[in-house]
């Protein structure tokens, strides 16, 4: 009861399952060459910077491409930039007060809830509930937790009303 067929060797193996492997592209193993470079993480990690909230500014070559920025933009940068440093009452009534805007940054708006001021909570709980009803999801949960701290020291009726909408469009 021997067996009649021929014995193969590991070169043989080794061959047969090449051909069973798909074949890489060129251009793929370029691609995972470059990605892997040090240059390459280099410029990714500044990329990232770039695009980070309150991370990295402009390189001059490209702020140069967008042409010159007026007054109003700057002083608006610099306001929201304090803001988001740091979030007091007094940045959010400087930044506010000439009609500025809120970003359409959900953890942002988030982070501002904890300001004690009624007058100022309103107009960030409006832009959360804009940007939820437009189909951005923040952290569900940590908005719930924000918005039942606010609902404590809120007494008046508008503020509870913006509260309510909020915490019903989460659902």
């Amino acid at each position: 009861m021997g067996d009649d067929r021929p014995k193969r060797s590991w070169r043989e193996i080794d061959q047969s399952r090449e051909k069973a492997r798909p074949r890489r592209d060129e251009r793929e193993r370029a691609r995972d060459k470059a990605s892997s470079s040090a240059s390459y993480s280099r410029y990714k990690s500044q990329l990232d910077q770039l695009f980070k909230p309150g991370g990295a500014a402009l390189p001059e070559h490209i702020r140069a491409k967008m042409g010159p920025e007026d007054g109003e933009a700057k002083a608006r940068r610099a306001l929201l930039d304090a803001l988001r440093e740091a979030p007091t009452e007094a940045n959010l009534s400087a930044y506010l007060e000439p009609g500025h805007p809120l970003p359409d940054e959900p953890r942002f708006l988030m982070g501002l809830l904890a300001i004690r001021n009624e007058a100022l909570i309103r107009p960030v709980l409006a832009k959360l509930l804009d940007v939820v009803e437009s189909g951005q999801r923040p952290n569900r949960m940590l908005l719930i937790q924000r918005l039942e701290a606010a609902q404590t020291f809120a007494e008046e009726a508008e503020t509870i009303d913006l509260i309510r909408m909020l915490r019903a469009a989460l659902d």
